[in-house]
């Protein structure tokens, strides 16, 4: 079964130590919310594009990164 961008998102996140808790969708974008596994600390983002719309492994890895800046 193919994989779908939030759970290669949510093993992208794994690996940074992030932990994704949710995926809000609006009509043209997203807020995800993520939880940093060392501090505990939790944070919104707000995408530009919708998650479920990132077609290649290179754009889910480049949104874990920005997501991993927000810590």
């Amino acid at each position: 079964m193919p994989k779908t961008p939030s759970v290669i998102l949510r093993e992208e996140l794994k690996s940074r130590n992030i932990e994704l808790l949710d995926i809000y969708s609006f009509k043209d974008h997203d807020v995800i919310r993520v939880r940093d596994k060392l501090t505990g600390k939790v944070a919104l983002y707000t995408s530009k594009r919708k998650v479920n719309t990132l077609s290649s492994k290179e754009e889910i890895v480049k949104l874990a990164d920005e997501l991993k800046k927000l810590f």
